[in-house]
C-alpha cells in the first residue's frame, strides 16, 4: 500500500510478490462480476418484461412482487460490498499508465453504473416498469468498465515493462 503514496506510482513498476497478490484480487473480482451476471441472468432473466416481472410480479402466483425487507437486504449488502470492490479496483487503474482523462470517466461510470443497478429495483417496484431499460443500461456499464478496472492493471503487470 505505501507505493500508492507516491505519485508517480505505476502497477508495472511493482514487485512480483506485490503483483501476485494483486493479481490474486483480481480474479476473485473478475468470478465476483462473472456470477453476478449469471446470477442476474438465471435469477432475473437478461429482457424487459424478466425485468419488470421479477421486481413488479406477473400477475400469476410464479412471480409475487418483490418485498420491501428483501429488497432492503439486498441493497444494504450491496453497497457495501460493491463499494468496497470498486474502491479497491479504482485503486489498482489509477495506477496504470492510462491517460488521466480516460481514468476519470471510466471511474465515474462504474460508480454511477452500480448507484444505478442500486436504485432501479426499487424505481422499477415503486415508481415505474421503464425503469427496467434502465437496469440493463446499467448491468451493460457495469460489465464493460469491470472488465477494463480488471483488465487493465493485469495486462499492465505482466505484459508492460516498467519505465
Amino acid at each position: 500500500m505505501k507505493d500508492f503514496k507516491n505519485r508517480g506510482f505505476r502497477i508495472a513498476e511493482s514487485s512480483t510478490e506485490v503483483k501476485l497478490a494483486y493479481t490474486g484480487y483480481l480474479i476473485f473480482a473478475f468470478l465476483g462480476y462473472a456470477t453476478f451476471l449469471l446470477i442476474s441472468l438465471l435469477r432475473v432473466g437478461p429482457g424487459y418484461q424478466d425485468i419488470v416481472s421479477h421486481y413488479r410480479g406477473s400477475g400469476t402466483e410464479d412471480a409475487f412482487p418483490r418485498a420491501f425487507g428483501q429488497m432492503l437486504e439486498e441493497v444494504h449488502f450491496h453497497s457495501f460490498i460493491e463499494g468496497v470492490t470498486l474502491l479497491v479496483l479504482t485503486h489498482l487503474f489509477i495506477a496504470t499508465s492510462v491517460k488521466r482523462s480516460v481514468k476519470t470517466g471510466t471511474i465515474l461510470l462504474a460508480f454511477s453504473a452500480t448507484v444505478t443497478d442500486l436504485a432501479c429495483p426499487w424505481l422499477i417496484r415503486y415508481a415505474a416498469p421503464g425503469f427496467a431499460l434502465l437496469q440493463i443500461v446499467s448491468w451493460v456499464v457495469m460489465g464493460t468498465t469491470a472488465l477494463v478496472l480488471i483488465g487493465t492493471p493485469f495486462y499492465e503487470m505482466w505484459f508492460m515493462k516498467g519505465d
